[in-house]
Parts: structure tokens; sequence; C-alpha cells
């Protein structure tokens, strides 16, 4: 009669499937196309390009080219429809990766003139710290090498003779006129101290009669 089937081959996995579709998939992203669109400036601009070949710098080179704006940031919508900033390529991967999802896979960018939010947000003032108090000064110091000499006693008879050997120079500088009033003043001052001498001398003279006459 028929034989039954036969048990002798090692069970495998169910005929007819495939690999793991993880990296299949993944590998199909790669080759996938992508239709990219880019609007403002009342503009829209549009190509097709390789999934795995759109880079950030590639897109900011079409929006130089095509859009002429100096500085500017991109967005897109996610899948829960909010604005997603795009300014890295892993973040424009992130969005492709969304666009792939559809079908035909097109990714929509929308450019904003200047700065993103982030760029445009102020830093925080930096604080300085206070300035340093100003040391108090140091105490004079009470002696030592650096403390100033004590001025010298005043010897009055050394001045007058300073006095006298620079007089005659100082005579000679000023104006003739007022040379002879200064002359003038000289001999009144010389007759009055010789008149003063006389005096004294007739008054000390007066007291040794006296005294000599008491003694007698």
């Amino acid at each position: 009669g028929a034989s039954g089937p036969r048990l002798d081959r090692p069970l495998s996995k169910k005929e007819g499937s495939g690999p793991d579709p993880a990296p299949e998939q993944e590998s199909q992203n790669k080759m996938a196309t992508v239709i990219v669109k880019i609007s403002g400036n009342n503009q829209t601009r549009r190509w097709t390009s390789r999934a795995d070949h759109l880079t950030f710098a590639s897109i900011q080179k079409r929006v130089a080219d095509n859009f002429q704006t100096p500085k500017f940031y991109l967005t897109y919508k996610d899948d829960e429809d909010d604005d997603i900033n795009v300014s890295t390529d892993e973040e424009l991967q992130e969005a492709v990766s969304l666009a792939l999802k559809t079908e035909p896979a097109v990714l929509r960018l929308k450019l904003v003139e200047g700065l993103s939010p982030a760029a445009a947000r102020p830093s925080p003032p930096t604080t300085s710290p206070p300035p340093a108090a100003p040391s108090a000064p140091d105490a004079a110091p009470q002696g030592g090498a650096n403390a100033p000499p004590a001025p010298a006693e005043l010897n009055p008879h050394v001045f007058f003779q300073n006095l006298a050997d620079a007089l005659p120079q100082v005579m000679s500088a000023l104006p003739p006129p007022l040379q002879s009033i200064l002359s003038q003043m000289e001999l009144d001052t010389a007759a009055s101290a010789a008149a003063n001498a006389a005096a004294n001398a007739a008054s000390r003279g007066a007291s040794s009669a006296s005294g000599a006459a008491a003694t007698g």
C-alpha cells in the first residue's frame, strides 16, 4: 500500500518563511527614494532623492541656491502633527523615516527665515564676581631703612649766616630802586643796632659803678 510521510528529516522553520524582515526593511529604506518638498518665501521647491543620500548639508545648499535666505531654519510635522525643528543629520533622518511610512514617501519641510527659537534665545547674563575690596594700606614703618629721616635741629646762627651769605646775590638781582630802598633800610638797621649797643654798654657801666659804690 501507499507509504506514509517520511519523518526522518530534521524539523526546520516553516517552508516559505523568509529571513528576518527587520534588516530587509532597513535595507529597503536605504535604497528607497523620497520626494522632498521645501516651502517658504511664497514658493515651493521639489526634488526626488535616495533616502540615504539626503543630508542636512545638502538641504542647506538647496535652500541657499533657491531661496537666497542667509538665516533660516527648517521644520516638519511629525506623526502627532507637531512642528519639529531640523538642524542635524540625525533629526533629518528621523523625518525621512517618518516620510517613508507614507505612500508616496514625501518629506515636507517648511522654511522659516531667521534664527531658530533655540538659537535666538538670549543666553543668561554672566555675573562677574564683585570687585575685591581694596586692602588697607600698610602701617607706616616705625623705623628701619625706609623711614624718612628726622629733621635736623635748626641752628639760628647757621641760618642767619647762610642768609647773610646769600643776601648780596639776592640784592644784585633786584631792580635799582628796590636796591636803594633796601640799602637805606640796612643803614637804618645798622644805626639802630649801634645805638642799642651803646645804650646797653652805658647801662652796664652805670650798674657797675653803682655796685662799686655800694661795696665801698
